[in-house]
């Protein structure tokens, strides 16, 4: 994979790319579906419980007309469906031996990019509420800043949360472990 957007330096490596887990995209793809099927059930419901309503007379062909608004709730459905994919797959951040980039697709034409070096975190929390999400492994992930600004950073159905944890705090302390020793010194 190209990492051309991040702008890394040549010496700097993606060590883990973290996304939400795939239960979030599965279950507004599954409730899309389920939308898709809604005009039929409401229709069969109408029919069996209000069959006169359904008697009118209408001028025109009315089938077609169900048909056209059909496919137009088919279309909304299915531009939703892309929108909730690209807000999927693009919702990423990568760590990397020497900071955390944060790239935040918002919208579809809304993307923000943040980063994040390793001496200015102070703690990384994670958070796994639920049945789901601990039989599933998945949860919250936050990472606190000991800045001025103090900007967190924060992302909501991480798959694998306490793995990515590790690997920020085992690059947290490796960078660490080299500001502590510092340069070599000439006595």
């Amino acid at each position: 994979m190209s990492y051309d957007i991040l702008n890394l330096d040549p010496d700097e490596q993606v060590i883990i790319e973290v996304r939400k887990h795939w239960i979030v995209f599965a279950s507004s793809a599954v409730a899309l579906l389920f939308s898709a099927f809604l005009p039929f059930i409401i229709f069969t419901l109408f029919k069996m419980f209000v069959p006169g309503m359904l008697e009118i007379n209408l001028p025109g062909n009315v089938p077609a007309l169900f048909l056209f608004f059909y496919c137009i709730w088919l279309l909304a459905l299915w531009l939703s469906f892309f929108v909730n994919w690209t807000k999927y797959y693009l919702d990423v951040w990568y760590v990397t031996g020497k900071r955390i980039i944060a790239v935040e697709q918002r919208n579809i034409f809304d993307r923000g990019i943040s980063n994040l070096r390793f001496d200015k975190i102070q703690d990384v929390t994670i958070d796994v509420r639920g049945f789901l999400p601990t039989l599933l492994n998945f949860g919250d992930i936050k990472v606190q800043t000991a800045g001025e600004d103090n900007v967190d950073f924060y992302m909501t159905s991480v798959g694998n949360p306490e793995k990515v944890r590790r690997v920020i705090f085992s690059q947290h302390n490796e960078i660490g472990d080299k500001w502590i020793k510092g340069p070599p010194r000439a006595f």
